[in-house]
């Protein structure tokens, strides 16, 4: 790992005066030296400045006694967080802003400064990663020194894991500010929903956006689709500039209403999709046991290119990085050829239908993150074209998540598969049992198998020849999370592991 990431639990600063612009016109201590900033009390150290903000469930505010007890010196929240601490009768230095998460970008930029000059901001339910690693290797291809951010953590000239899909604003700007450092200049970024609508990306100048669709997820969070949608259109109504550029997928839900958004404000706009009227035209996609050729229509031309990649969504999410491309290299027209030789190049996501083992007798054995209806759907239906033997997965559910869509999971899980095992996800806070339940009632030909190793290994070595095991739902995490504990547990270790103690270890 690059020494300039390493050990990054905080944003940390070099001695500084809070004597700064943002903070002016409000009366503080002059004499104020700020060693770092965070917005988790567990992360605070000495002379640190604690964002107290408030949550989903909690208000950071109440911990305000553990952040002093680390060491801070400062607190920065709104009036309810004022009166939390008031309530507690704690001395501390306070700050107040009606929405104090608007002041974390302006402030991380004033310390980290530095971006990369190109980056592509992906948003949508499913494809996000897939598209920002597309973008990555196109470049990397072309000879850019560039970066992937989001869910797999940071990819590219550096590898390196983060908790959110979306960092926080103060380690996201940490971030480009250090990607910068070592050569990078363009980065493909993912904007989740809490990402955008929790003022993360606020500030950052996207050259291109991206929207890959829109189905059920996080409402445990945003509520209802519409608040869903709201959220995902901030990065086209705020983030792209003017003279930016925009990639709409056309054909699912909400998808013209992101594109009148797109058009309303931006000048440079594509679309992706199997409609006639896409600028970018899936034509057709015929599935291999290497992958797939896909067959496109761009400027009233045909194109065919070979993909080493599972699954008919797959064409979108490399047309949708293709049509990126196009926005922002200025030769592409006269070398299109080159260009799209490129996307036969393109690699597996780690976690993203990616093949991870097959035993003896040719069934095969893959990975994904799929945890929503529409990417289960997805992965479920486009796989059958591929092979001749039957389906098996292996699936669960998040714990203190959106409950809804377990019922939903469970329905398309009993249509698009031939045998289904219902295991544990990640339960967190959650009793496992209820969670397994749930999905249960909606795929009664299910069995239930709660812990995931025995899981895995019954589902391997129920494979025969011709057949394929999806193990869907945490792609390429490496840990479960019970509670508070977070465990070490990886699928594809998993998978190679039950094919050791079968004795099929090729």
């Amino acid at each position: 790992m690059n020494k300039l990431f390493s050990n990054l639990t905080c944003v940390k600063l070099s001695k500084v005066s809070f004597k700064q612009k943002i903070l002016k016109s409000i009366n503080y201590n002059n004499n104020l030296i700020l060693k770092g900033i965070s917005e988790n009390s567990g992360e605070v150290g000495l002379d640190f400045g604690f964002f107290a903000l408030s949550g989903s469930n909690t208000h950071g505010a109440v911990f305000t006694e553990d952040a002093i007890e680390k060491g801070a010196n400062l607190i920065i929240t709104d009036l309810k967080g004022l009166k939390i601490i008031e309530e507690k009768q704690l001395k501390i230095s306070t700050i107040v802003f009606p929405e104090p998460r608007k002041i974390i970008p302006e402030l991380a930029s004033y310390f980290f400064k530095k971006t990369p000059s190109t980056i592509v901001g992906i948003t949508g339910t499913n494809g996000k990663t897939s598209v920002a690693h597309y973008v990555r290797q196109i470049w990397e291809n072309l000879g850019y020194k560039s970066a992937s951010l989001g869910t797999t953590g940071i990819n590219g000239i550096i590898n390196l894991q983060t908790k959110h899909t979306t960092p926080d604003a103060l380690k996201l700007r940490y971030y480009l500010n250090q990607l910068k450092n070592i050569g990078v200049d363009r980065l493909a970024l993912e904007a989740s929903s809490h990402g955008l609508v929790q003022n993360r990306l606020d500030g950052i100048r996207m050259s291109v956006g991206i929207f890959t669709n829109l189905s059920r997820d996080h409402f445990d969070y945003h509520k209802n689709f519409n608040s869903y949608f709201e959220a995902k259109s901030l990065l086209f109504k705020e983030l792209v500039p003017q003279n930016g550029g925009a990639v709409i997928s056309t054909d699912g839900l909400k998808s013209q209403s992101m594109l009148k958004i797109a058009q309303s404000r931006i000048s440079k706009i594509l679309t992706v999709g199997t409609k006639k009227e896409a600028n970018l035209r899936i034509l057709s996609n015929f599935p291999n046991d290497r992958g797939q050729k896909l067959k496109f229509g761009w400027k009233n031309n045909e194109y065919i290119t070979d993909l080493s990649l599972f699954g008919d969504f797959q064409s979108q999410n490399v047309l949708l990085a293709f049509a990126c491309i196009t926005l922002l290299e200025k030769d592409l027209d006269r070398n299109i050829h080159d260009y799209i030789k490129l996307l036969s190049k393109l690699k597996t996501v780690p976690g993203r239908m990616q093949e991870v083992a097959s035993k003896k007798n040719g069934a095969k054995i893959f990975v994904d993150f799929a945890h929503t209806p529409d990417a289960l759907e997805n992965v479920l239906s486009s796989v059958r074209s591929h092979f001749i033997g039957s389906i098996h997965l292996i699936i669960g559910a998040g714990g203190n998540r959106d409950i809804g869509k377990r019922s939903i999971i469970g329905k398309i899980a009993s249509k698009f598969s031939d045998y289904v095992i219902i295991t544990d996800d990640n339960p967190r806070f959650e009793n496992p049992a209820l969670i397994r339940s749930q999905i249960m009632k909606s795929c009664p030909k299910a069995i239930e198998i709660a812990d995931r190793s025995e899981a895995i290994l019954t589902g391997v070595n129920q494979l025969k020849c011709g057949d394929v095991l999806i193990i869907a739902g945490k792609g390429h995490e490496n840990y479960q999370i019970y509670g508070n504990n977070q465990y070490p547990f990886n699928d594809a270790e998993e998978a190679s592991l039950a094919l050791e103690s079968l004795g099929e270890k090729l």
